[in-house]
């Protein structure tokens, strides 16, 4: 069975893919890194479908809160950033390349004063 997919990746115009229904069912790992309901900066990392990939990915766009576990196996979680051991062990078993978070974007500058006409009790 296949399934019909969309993509707008490179415009908004979307082209209908159609997806075999064993991809969705394929497995990979990826790394989550935000923060928990308190606040606390933390990671997991998370084996899952291709499937809930997408699921989860929609509940992200929701901001929503959700559970990892509910998406897939958490292989290794906590607080903070996970170790330079566990990236490495994470590289080595499940072929992960790790990708530096992008800088952080300076704060857009002030809107440039203009000038404005006065009025009759100026």
């Amino acid at each position: 069975m296949s399934t019909n997919w969309k993509t707008g990746a490179y415009s908004k115009n979307t082209t209908p893919v159609s997806v075999d229904e064993a991809l969705l069912n394929e497995k990979g790992v990826i790394l989550l890194q935000g923060k928990n309901i308190y606040g606390d900066q933390i990671f997991t990392y998370l084996e899952l479908t291709l499937k809930s990939l997408i699921q989860l990915r929609d509940k992200m766009r929701r901001k929503e809160d959700f559970m990892p576990a509910e998406y897939g196996t958490v292989l290794a979680a906590g607080r903070g950033d996970p170790s330079p051991e566990l990236k490495s062990e994470m590289a080595v078993a499940h072929q992960m390349v790790d990708v530096p978070k992008p800088a952080a974007s300076s704060p857009a500058p002030a809107p440039a004063a203009v000038p404005q006409p006065k009025l009759w009790d100026d």
